[in-house]
C-alpha cells in the first residue's frame, strides 16, 4: 500500500510539474527572433533547399534569419541537411551518416555548417535545428559548439530539435544560446508519446518551443503566452493565418514562402519590404 500511495505522489507532482513549467529566461544579448524565418532558406525559387543557394535567396528575398538542419557525415563533418537519406533529394541510395561531407557536397549541394558561418552573403540570423536521435552521443552538439565559438557566432544562433536531450547537452556547451523543443503531434513511429506530448520539457533546460502549427490555434497559443511560455510556429505558408498568429503573440513563424520581399521597382528606390 505504501509503494502505491509513493508512485501516486510521483504521478501527481509529475503532471503538476508538466502543466506548470516556465521556461529559462531569454539569455541577455542573445537574438530576438524576426517575425519571420525562412524555413531551410528560400527555395521556391527554384534553389534546392538547405543550400548555400537557397540561404543567398533568403537574404535577397529580405529575410534576417533562416532554418536549417544539420546532422554529422560519415567523417563527423556537421553538414546541412534534413533527411536521413538522399533518396527525395538527390535520388540515391545513400545515407547521410555513411556518406563524407565531400560525397554530400558532389551529391546535393550540401554545404558543411562552417562553409555557412563564413558566409557573408546569407541572412544574419540562423536558427539551427539539430537532427539527432542520440541518447548517449554528443558528437554532435560538441562539434558545432566548436564551431560557434570559433567564429564567435553564439549571438547570431538559436537552436532547435526534437530530441530533447540535444538541446540538454547544449545547454552545458552553449548555455547562453537560446533553446527551442520542436514538437509535433504528428502519430508516427519515431514520434513517440513523450515527444508529441513534450514530457521532457520541464527537465531539459529550454527557451521556448516550436510546433507545427496544424495541431495549434490561436486559443492554445494564448494559453502558452499566458504561461510566458514563447512560442514559434512552423511551417506556416498562409499569410492571414501568419498575421493571426503573429497578433496573438507568436515569437516567430517559420515558413517556405512569407516574409519581407525587397521591392526594387523604379519607384521604390527605398527598398520597402511587403508581404
Amino acid at each position: 500500500m505504501a509503494v502505491i500511495i509513493f508512485l501516486l505522489i510521483v504521478l501527481a507532482v509529475l503532471v503538476y510539474r508538466h502543466y506548470t513549467w516556465k521556461p529559462l529566461p531569454w539569455p541577455t544579448g542573445a537574438l530576438q527572433p524576426p517575425p519571420y524565418q525562412g524555413h531551410r532558406g528560400y527555395w521556391k525559387a527554384g534553389a534546392r533547399e538547405n543550400t548555400m543557394l537557397s540561404f543567398e535567396a533568403a537574404k535577397t528575398r529580405g529575410l534576417t534569419m533562416i532554418e536549417m538542419d544539420i546532422r554529422l557525415s560519415k567523417d563527423q563533418v556537421p553538414v546541412v541537411f534534413h533527411d536521413t537519406d538522399l533518396k527525395r533529394i538527390a535520388n540515391l541510395e545513400k545515407i547521410v551518416h555513411e556518406s563524407t561531407a565531400q560525397e554530400l557536397r558532389e551529391w546535393a549541394q550540401a554545404p558543411s555548417l562552417e562553409e555557412v558561418l563564413l558566409s557573408q552573403k546569407i541572412p544574419q540570423y540562423l536558427n539551427i535545428e539539430l537532427k539527432s536521435a542520440a541518447i548517449f552521443d554528443g558528437t554532435l552538439e560538441r562539434e558545432v559548439a566548436r564551431l560557434l565559438k570559433k567564429y564567435d557566432m553564439e549571438k547570431r544562433v538559436l537552436f532547435s530539435s526534437f530530441n530533447p536531450l540535444s538541446l540538454w547537452r547544449l545547454s552545458r556547451y552553449l548555455p547562453n544560446v537560446p533553446r527551442a523543443l520542436l514538437a509535433s503531434k504528428e502519430d508516427e513511429p519515431e514520434n513517440k508519446i513523450y515527444l508529441r506530448q513534450m514530457w521532457l520539457a520541464p527537465y531539459v533546460k529550454i527557451h521556448a518551443l516550436h510546433l507545427d502549427y496544424h495541431y495549434v490555434d490561436v486559443k492554445q497559443l494564448q494559453k502558452w503566452q499566458k504561461r510566458k511560455i514563447p512560442v514559434a510556429l512552423w511551417t506556416v505558408n498562409d499569410l492571414d493565418l501568419a498575421k493571426k498568429y503573429l497578433d496573438a503573440g507568436a515569437l516567430s513563424i517559420i515558413t517556405d514562402s512569407l516574409g519581407e520581399v525587397v521591392d526594387s521597382s523604379p519607384g521604390n528606390k527605398a527598398g520597402e519590404p511587403k508581404p
